[in-house]
């Protein structure tokens, strides 16, 4: 083989090489669609279909068992779900959130992911200031003790003298940054 033929050839491999490497990093087109959670007057967008779920959780707060609403769907390797449930006394809204971050976060044995810490504020358009009012990115235990980062955010909205107490999340086997927060700046409160 010349020298000529022996550059094309390892030419083409480190072309083929880099091709498969791209095409792995390939990420996928997602179509967005809005959806409004009327109930809970939030508008949100979502990257396939949701469907809709009620089911009663106890927190372990004084009101006892709430009914939550999901709303949720799976796209290309991500779970997307955004929950909802009325608190009957607006004054307990940060423990509400509290709770509920603790109860999702000690479900995954969750950690601070390496990409980004707990706790930065999260507070829409018409949510209540409170300091459990977050987003964070954390690393957990998925159900079959596979690696999960969960994307997630917590926050509330006053409906007179009760709550409305939100969580919106993305579960994935890696990072979804760009998309999560795409995902949560589409959230939008309605009046």
């Amino acid at each position: 083989m010349t020298t000529f033929a022996v550059r094309c050839a390892s030419l083409f491999a480190v072309c083929a090489a880099v091709a498969a490497l791209s095409a792995c990093d390939h990420k996928p087109e997602l179509t967005w669609h809005d959806v409004v959670l009327r109930d809970a007057e939030l508008h949100a967008r979502f990257p396939c279909e949701p469907d809709v779920a009620q089911q009663k959780v106890d927190f372990g707060m004084e009101q006892g068992p709430v009914n939550v609403t999901m709303m949720g769907c799976d796209a290309v390797d991500a779970t997307y779900a955004v929950s909802h449930w009325l608190l009957d006394d607006v004054r307990q809204a940060d423990d509400a959130l509290a709770y509920w971050e603790a109860a999702v976060l000690t479900k995954l044995k969750a950690v601070d992911s390496k990409e980004g810490k707990s706790g930065a504020p999260f507070v829409p358009v018409g949510a209540m200031n409170l300091s459990r009012s977050i987003r964070a990115t954390v690393q957990g235990e998925g159900p079959s003790g596979w690696t999960i980062t969960t994307h997630g955010v917590w926050f509330a909205k006053q409906e007179g003298d009760k709550a409305r107490i939100f969580h919106a999340v993305i579960y994935a086997p890696k990072p979804q940054h760009e998309v999560a927060s795409q995902f949560f700046q589409a959230l939008q409160l309605q009046n």
